[in-house]
């Protein structure tokens, strides 16, 4: 899943969408009780379409995509919840990395608000594979990498950079020529990269040999890079190009993590240090909030207005129509107006500060 197909779904409009949650597992034994749990989703699914008078034909269309659907998947290959999303003519489905309830609604739109959780607690990354011949650029997204493919990219090198200048009896050294004319195309990748990536925020990784790593941070004036790999790339697959990649994003999390928590410590207690709820949701619907600090798995049920920042918290525990998440709705409102997100697992931020949530402002 993409922010791309988390928009198209959000944007469905049409009775009756139907939407399934189902909690499954990653390991066994637990994973056994997976195909029931399914089964027995479609089943309320079917009396819920009924029970809302949509007519025969769409309840036997949803049905059969349903049943296919449950015949097809492979349950051992699943996350730690399954979201299903039926229409007219059309199913998708998805697995997220929390923990869910099960649910099954019916109505205008789909419930996409576990999708929303999971894609923004995924790292966002970006990564450049340097080489003589053909230079890619890559989009990571959690365990996700999608390599660009446009006007730009992959960029070939100029047939110039290889060959050698006439006139080496005149002096010309050979070898200086080349490592010049890969300075010309890296600048020209430099520049490329530099058009795409603003105003991102997301880490910039370097992959290549040493030589051509050291070029490009020269001519680009880059000394952000957030990790290299050393290596030829030109024949990985994209598969063990990601398997690659993850110690040195993985590492490059961690440190971040810190770098912010100390940062938050010594803005605490100043106006540009913030904790609690209410004044954290005000100053994210005013763009106000630089960086955000969330504790895992807290989670507050109820409804946030992105306008006004006002929050309506309500009692979990109301079933199929249960409210949404006001921290997700908060996170995503950060992101929006270009805010960054930090997510701690292991108590550090609590400890940090009392509250599992925390703000760095801008102003």
């Amino acid at each position: 899943m993409n922010a791309e197909d988390l928009k198209r779904l959000q944007a469905h409009r049409g009775f009756p969408a139907l939407s399934l949650r189902v909690p499954t597992h990653r390991t066994m034994p637990e994973v056994i009780q997976d195909p029931t749990r399914l089964k027995n989703a479609i089943r309320q699914a079917v009396q819920a379409l009924k029970a809302h008078g949509v007519a025969a034909p769409v309840v036997h269309d949803y049905t059969a995509r349903l049943e296919r659907f449950q015949r097809d998947l492979d349950f051992r290959h699943l996350d730690r919840g399954l979201c299903v999303f039926v229409a007219p003519g059309f199913l998708e489905w998805h697995t997220v990395s929390h923990e869910v309830d099960e649910a099954v609604v019916i109505d205008e739109t789909f419930l996409t608000r576990d999708l929303v959780r999971t894609l923004n607690r995924q790292p966002l990354y970006d990564l450049l594979v340097l080489s003589e011949k053909t230079t890619r650029f890559f989009r990571g997204q959690g365990s996700r990498l999608t390599e660009d493919e446009d006007r730009a990219f992959p960029m070939s090198s100029d047939q110039e950079a290889s060959s050698s200048p006439g006139g080496f009896s005149k002096g010309v050294d050979p070898k200086g020529h080349h490592n010049e004319r890969l300075r010309v195309f890296l600048r020209r990748v430099a520049q490329e990269v530099e058009v795409r990536r603003q105003p991102s925020r997301r880490p910039l990784f370097l992959a290549g040999v040493d030589r051509l790593r050291s070029f490009y941070q020269e001519v680009s004036g880059s000394d952000h890079v957030a990790g290299h790999l050393e290596g030829s790339f030109d024949h990985v697959s994209l598969h063990s190009l990601h398997d690659s990649l993850q110690p040195a994003v993985k590492g490059w999390l961690r440190n971040r993590r810190q770098q912010v928590l100390e940062r938050f410590d010594e803005t605490k207690g100043t106006r540009h240090g913030l904790i609690g709820l209410q004044e954290i949701g005000e100053a994210a619907t005013l763009g106000r909030v630089d960086t955000l600090l969330v504790e895992e798995p807290y989670t507050v049920p109820g409804s946030f207005d992105r306008t006004t920042g006002r929050i309506t918290e309500h009692p979990p525990g109301n079933g199929a129509a249960a409210p949404g998440d006001v921290v997700d709705e908060i996170v995503e409102t950060v992101l929006e107006k270009g805010g960054e997100v930090v997510f701690y697992r292991d108590g550090r931020l609590a400890q940090a500060s009392a509250p599992p949530m925390g703000a760095i402002l801008r102003y």
